[in-house]
């Protein structure tokens, strides 16, 4: 598994691609700020304009791709200073989509909306931007909007599982294009990732948390002396290899928490701790509860989820 690939399965990412607007004429949408909570609006065809927490607004036309990975509060509106508080939107569900429109008018703008929730202590999102500007129309966002078009338009048996997929297949090519781009602002794991002497031992830690990496094996793998790995992890990831270790098997033992029904000393000792009294006194330091607190209180998510 990749880096990337890995990333993804410990953001432990659950939503969907699931509202379609349709607007003419006069339209008014208010997003606040959701905690852990991501959001895509991709345009596939008319103009409109977008204000980013309360900042000027500017314009979305088709073929515009925008990613907010913690929901910063954002409008969008068919009014170039966002403030058409009045405009009125119908709302309806049409099999797995929730359809925003309005009816009235010659301006015109439709465009696919994702929500997306994920584990918190993420590494993926929290190492992005607020906001991701990208140019949807790429042959394989194309694509994309081809399924996504079909799905809306034909209203079959699993078309949820199909939207659910896509948002996945979505988001990959959304951070494979971003992190190709030489102007990408990254934080965090993803800023270590993207440095070439850090590159390898990082990669290599996500992929084996569990083995026994000291901070020798790590400067042997990096190729580099103890002190400047020690300076390289604090200047691009911002902690210290050895934090940086128990910060990724931390992540592997929040997502076996959920996903299985291992005891928590068996899944302490999976991702590399010696004890589960030292795995559980580091887990509630970071995710501010104990280790089956945590298990329970997803448990009780799920159960109350519709």
């Amino acid at each position: 598994m990749d880096s990337l690939a890995k990333l993804i399965q410990l953001a432990q990412i659950t939503g969907s691609i699931n509202t379609l607007c349709q607007f003419k004429g006069e339209w008014f949408v208010h997003h606040t700020h959701k905690r852990t909570h991501g959001m895509i609006h991709f345009v596939t065809n008319g103009e409109g304009w977008l204000q980013i927490d309360k900042q000027v607004p500017q314009m979305l036309k088709t073929g515009d791709l925008i990613v907010l990975p913690r929901s910063i509060e954002h409008i969008l509106s068919s009014d170039s200073l966002c403030n058409n508080t009045h405009a009125h939107i119908d709302s309806h569900q049409q099999g797995a989509f929730t359809i925003k429109s309005t009816h009235h008018g010659s301006q015109e703008l439709n465009l696919f909306c994702a929500n997306f929730a994920y584990e918190p202590h993420t590494d993926l999102f929290n190492g992005l931007p607020e906001v991701l500007y990208l140019d949807g129309q790429s042959e394989e966002f194309q694509h994309i909007i081809s399924l996504l078009k079909h799905e809306a338009l034909e209203n079959r048996a699993a078309s949820e599982h199909i939207l659910n997929s896509l948002l996945q297949i979505l988001l990959i090519h959304i951070l494979r294009h971003y992190f190709n781009q030489p102007q990408a602002h990254l934080s965090g794991v993803l800023n270590g990732l993207q440095d070439k002497r850090l590159r390898g031992v990082v990669s290599a830690v996500l992929a084996q948390p569990a083995k026994e990496w000291s901070v020798e094996h790590m400067s042997e793998q990096a190729h580099l002396s103890r002190a400047q790995l020690m300076r390289l992890f604090k200047q691009h990831i911002g902690m210290s290899p050895h934090a940086f270790v128990n910060h990724i098997r931390l992540q592997v033992a929040a997502q076996l928490l959920r996903t299985t029904a291992d005891s928590v000393l068996q899944i302490a000792l999976s991702v590399g701790f010696q004890s589960e009294t030292h795995f559980g006194k580091v887990f509630k330091k970071q995710y501010g509860m104990p280790p089956g607190v945590y298990r329970k209180s997803t448990e009780e998510s799920k159960e109350c989820s519709p």
